[in-house]
């Protein structure tokens, strides 16, 4: 009997088809993937594989938890079983499960993760259900992120807890390059400031860099997104070359206003880069309109 309740036990998880990709994603799902460098300095190949685990699915997103398993082949279905959720401890985490929502567009494991395979199906549990609902209701600490978020979690929290020193010296590398490369750019947009015009900036394709979809924000956000700004641009042109503080700063905060509603309602598209790009847009219209003093109110009026 207790042989049969074992079997039956097993049988839960297990499938048929396991190490093809389904037709259709599921509550419950497993899939494996082999990690890859945590960052541009780590050794060039990992040899690891970690799992992720279907939470919930809506018409909008994917909700997935990266388990804590660390496997040096793809895991099998007992392996997977014994596995719970990451909860990550790396750099300033302190202790969050590894959970977030991915929108459906941006679903693309062939690019995002490597050898990425079906493990099985494992009914979700109750706990883990309430994280999904948490998610839904925009609970204060959701997030959103490409299937590649799972590899970060996956990857740092076993280069934190098994190789700590190297990967912080690894991450202060990959910190100066980025720090070099800020100030470089810095010192092309003061340049660009100078000069730039309504016509010049009328002329260009705000947020030119949001493409492909994912990483960034579905291309009906970023066509509104544009038709704002341009909007914004023709709505401070007409208010002459020395505008009333008052008046731009309507025009800015309407617009800043419809980033906050747009982003709601797309389930939290802005993130880091997008939030720099939109940032830098405002302030360089704030800077054309001869009010460049707005650029420090922007922080108060987003919500992003």
């Amino acid at each position: 009997m207790k042989g049969l309740l074992k079997w039956a036990f097993a049988r839960k998880l297990a499938d048929p088809s396991a190490g093809s990709v389904p037709t259709s994603m599921e509550v419950g799902q497993v899939y494996s993937f082999q990690t890859r460098p945590y960052t541009e300095f780590s050794p060039p190949a990992t040899g690891r594989f970690a799992a992720i685990k279907i939470l919930g699915i809506n018409e909008n997103y994917v909700f997935i938890a990266v388990l804590d398993g660390i496997w040096s082949n793809p895991p099998t279905v007992a392996e997977v079983r014994t596995a719970s959720i990451i909860n990550e401890h790396r750099f300033a985490q302190t202790g969050r499960p590894a959970v977030f929502g991915v929108i459906r567009e941006w679903w693309k494991p062939a690019s995002d993760l490597d050898e990425f395979k079906f493990v099985g199906t494992q009914p979700a549990s109750r706990a883990e259900r309430s994280y999904f609902d948490a998610f839904v209701s925009h609970a204060p600490g959701s997030c959103t992120s490409t299937l590649f978020g799972a590899n970060h979690a996956a990857e740092g929290e076993w280069r934190w807890s098994n190789d700590r020193e190297n990967v912080v010296i690894e991450v202060e590398k990959k910190n100066t390059k980025n720090e070099a490369e800020r100030a470089a750019k810095e010192e092309r947009y003061r340049t660009r400031l100078i000069k730039l015009t309504w016509e010049q900036l009328k002329s260009e394709t705000p947020f030119e860099r949001w493409s492909p979809s994912p990483p960034f924000p579905p291309e009906e956000f970023t066509d509104a997104a544009r038709a704002v700004i341009r909007n914004a641009c023709d709505a401070l042109k007409e208010l002459g070359p020395k505008p009333r503080r008052a008046d731009v700063r309507t025009v800015l905060k309407k617009t800043v206003i419809w980033f906050n509603e747009a982003d709601e309602k797309a389930g939290g598209v802005i993130e880091t880069e997008e939030r720099e790009d939109i940032c830098a847009v405002l302030e360089e219209m704030a800077h054309v309109a001869r009010q460049k003093v707005l650029v420090e109110e922007i922080d108060e009026w987003r919500e992003w």
